[in-house]
Protein backbone atom coordinates (compact mmCIF):
# COMPACT_ATOMS: atom_id res chain seq x y z
CA UNK A 1 0.00 0.00 0.00
CA UNK A 2 1.48 3.38 -1.00
CA UNK A 3 -0.27 6.76 -0.06
CA UNK A 4 1.28 9.67 -1.03
CA UNK A 5 1.55 12.17 2.30
CA UNK A 6 -0.37 15.28 2.24
CA UNK A 7 1.46 18.93 2.59
CA UNK A 8 0.26 20.41 5.27
CA UNK A 9 0.99 24.01 3.25
CA UNK A 10 -1.14 23.47 0.27
CA UNK A 11 -3.19 25.79 -0.56
CA UNK A 12 -7.25 25.07 -1.47
CA UNK A 13 -9.55 22.42 0.27
CA UNK A 14 -8.09 18.99 0.95
CA UNK A 15 -9.69 15.74 -0.23
CA UNK A 16 -9.21 13.04 2.63
CA UNK A 17 -7.65 9.82 0.73
CA UNK A 18 -9.61 6.78 -0.39
CA UNK A 19 -8.05 3.61 0.02
CA UNK A 20 -7.69 1.21 -2.98
CA UNK A 21 -10.63 -0.34 -4.13
CA UNK A 22 -10.41 -3.86 -6.06
CA UNK A 23 -10.73 -3.75 -9.84
CA UNK A 24 -10.61 -1.06 -11.98
CA UNK A 25 -10.73 2.67 -11.06
CA UNK A 26 -13.35 4.90 -12.08
CA UNK A 27 -12.15 8.09 -14.38
CA UNK A 28 -12.29 10.80 -12.62
CA UNK A 29 -12.00 14.14 -14.74
CA UNK A 30 -9.16 16.00 -13.96
CA UNK A 31 -9.60 18.87 -10.95
CA UNK A 32 -8.38 22.28 -12.03
CA UNK A 33 -7.03 24.08 -9.98
CA UNK A 34 -6.97 27.84 -9.02
CA UNK A 35 -4.37 29.95 -10.41
CA UNK A 36 -1.60 30.40 -8.13
CA UNK A 37 -0.57 33.75 -6.84
CA UNK A 38 3.45 34.47 -7.34
CA UNK A 39 4.76 34.59 -4.02
CA UNK A 40 5.83 38.87 -3.04
CA UNK A 41 8.95 40.47 -3.73
CA UNK A 42 11.40 40.07 -1.28
CA UNK A 43 12.37 43.65 -1.19
CA UNK A 44 8.79 45.46 -1.84
CA UNK A 45 9.64 49.16 -3.85
CA UNK A 46 8.12 51.78 -1.02
CA UNK A 47 5.29 53.72 -2.56
CA UNK A 48 6.71 57.40 -4.75
CA UNK A 49 9.26 54.96 -6.11
CA UNK A 50 12.99 54.06 -5.50
CA UNK A 51 14.78 55.68 -3.06
CA UNK A 52 17.93 57.55 -4.09
CA UNK A 53 21.40 55.79 -3.37
CA UNK A 54 23.50 56.83 -0.89
CA UNK A 55 27.26 57.37 -1.46
CA UNK A 56 29.82 54.52 -0.41
CA UNK A 57 31.25 54.71 2.93
CA UNK A 58 34.72 57.02 2.85
CA UNK A 59 37.99 54.87 2.33
CA UNK A 60 39.93 54.86 5.30
CA UNK A 61 44.22 54.81 4.52
CA UNK A 62 45.35 51.34 5.17
CA UNK A 63 49.46 50.41 5.16
CA UNK A 64 49.28 51.56 1.75
CA UNK A 65 49.74 55.41 2.49
CA UNK A 66 52.70 57.76 2.23
CA UNK A 67 53.89 60.07 4.66
CA UNK A 68 53.48 61.53 7.66
CA UNK A 69 50.66 60.49 9.94
CA UNK A 70 48.44 63.59 11.18
CA UNK A 71 49.72 64.74 14.49
CA UNK A 72 53.20 63.09 14.06
CA UNK A 73 54.51 65.40 11.17
CA UNK A 74 57.10 67.41 14.07
CA UNK A 75 57.39 64.79 16.70
CA UNK A 76 61.31 65.36 15.80
CA UNK A 77 61.55 68.15 18.14
CA UNK A 78 60.54 66.41 20.90
CA UNK A 79 62.85 63.35 20.35
CA UNK A 80 66.07 66.24 19.59
CA UNK A 81 64.67 68.12 22.97
CA UNK A 82 65.22 64.71 25.01
CA UNK A 83 68.36 63.55 23.46
CA UNK A 84 70.22 66.92 23.36
CA UNK A 85 69.13 67.44 27.06
CA UNK A 86 70.95 64.06 28.12
CA UNK A 87 73.84 64.86 25.92
CA UNK A 88 73.64 67.94 27.74
CA UNK A 89 74.86 66.34 31.09
CA UNK A 90 78.04 65.74 29.76
CA UNK A 91 78.51 68.93 27.43
CA UNK A 92 76.14 71.39 28.89
CA UNK A 93 75.95 73.92 25.72
CA UNK A 94 73.85 71.01 24.08
CA UNK A 95 71.08 71.14 26.96
CA UNK A 96 70.45 75.34 25.78
CA UNK A 97 69.72 73.27 22.44
CA UNK A 98 67.45 70.99 23.82
CA UNK A 99 65.53 73.73 25.99
CA UNK A 100 64.64 75.21 22.85
CA UNK A 101 63.68 72.26 20.95
CA UNK A 102 61.66 71.22 24.09
CA UNK A 103 59.49 74.47 24.01
CA UNK A 104 59.00 74.20 19.76
CA UNK A 105 57.96 70.67 20.95
CA UNK A 106 55.55 71.63 23.15
CA UNK A 107 54.03 74.90 20.98
CA UNK A 108 53.67 72.12 18.22
CA UNK A 109 51.95 69.30 20.12
CA UNK A 110 49.13 72.58 21.30
CA UNK A 111 48.49 73.08 17.72
CA UNK A 112 48.44 69.32 17.01
CA UNK A 113 51.56 69.08 14.95
CA UNK A 114 52.74 66.75 17.11
CA UNK A 115 51.62 64.01 20.06
CA UNK A 116 54.85 63.19 21.57
CA UNK A 117 54.06 66.26 24.39
CA UNK A 118 55.43 63.91 26.91
CA UNK A 119 58.80 64.11 25.49
CA UNK A 120 59.43 67.43 25.12
CA UNK A 121 58.68 68.12 28.75
CA UNK A 122 61.27 65.15 29.71
CA UNK A 123 63.75 66.95 27.35
CA UNK A 124 62.66 71.01 29.10
CA UNK A 125 63.10 69.57 32.56
CA UNK A 126 65.98 67.59 31.75
CA UNK A 127 67.73 70.63 29.80
CA UNK A 128 66.49 72.94 32.87
CA UNK A 129 68.44 71.28 35.13
CA UNK A 130 71.74 70.65 33.46
CA UNK A 131 71.68 74.27 33.29
CA UNK A 132 70.76 75.40 36.83
CA UNK A 133 73.02 72.72 38.29
CA UNK A 134 75.95 73.84 35.44
CA UNK A 135 75.58 77.17 36.50
CA UNK A 136 75.85 76.20 40.31
CA UNK A 137 79.17 74.10 39.48
CA UNK A 138 80.37 76.97 38.25
CA UNK A 139 80.34 79.17 41.07
CA UNK A 140 81.30 76.75 43.14
CA UNK A 141 84.73 76.35 40.60
CA UNK A 142 85.38 80.44 40.77
CA UNK A 143 84.63 80.38 44.67
CA UNK A 144 87.25 77.70 45.03
CA UNK A 145 89.52 79.31 42.74
CA UNK A 146 89.03 82.35 44.79
CA UNK A 147 89.38 80.58 47.83
CA UNK A 148 92.87 79.14 46.51
CA UNK A 149 94.65 82.41 45.18
CA UNK A 150 93.64 84.39 48.36
CA UNK A 151 95.10 81.48 50.85
CA UNK A 152 97.89 80.31 48.58
CA UNK A 153 98.33 84.28 46.49
CA UNK A 154 101.53 86.63 47.05
CA UNK A 155 103.61 88.72 45.51
CA UNK A 156 106.64 86.19 44.70
CA UNK A 157 105.09 83.16 42.80
CA UNK A 158 108.13 81.47 44.59
CA UNK A 159 106.06 81.35 47.96
CA UNK A 160 102.53 80.41 46.67
CA UNK A 161 101.22 77.83 48.73
CA UNK A 162 104.64 76.86 49.97
CA UNK A 163 104.48 73.36 51.78
CA UNK A 164 106.72 73.66 54.73
CA UNK A 165 108.38 70.54 56.66
CA UNK A 166 109.59 70.91 60.00
CA UNK A 167 112.62 68.74 60.18
CA UNK A 168 113.35 70.02 64.43
CA UNK A 169 111.69 66.87 65.11
CA UNK A 170 113.54 64.78 63.53
CA UNK A 171 115.70 61.77 64.63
Amino acid sequence: MSSTPQDPFASGPQQPQQPPQDGPAPQQPPQQQPPQQPPPPQYAVPPGGVPPQQPPPAQYGGYGTYGPVPGTEKNWMGTASLVLSLVGLFTFITAIAGIVFGHLSLSAAKRGEADNRGMGIAGLVIGYLVVVLGILAAIAIFAIAGWFVTECGGDNPAEWCEITIDTSTAP
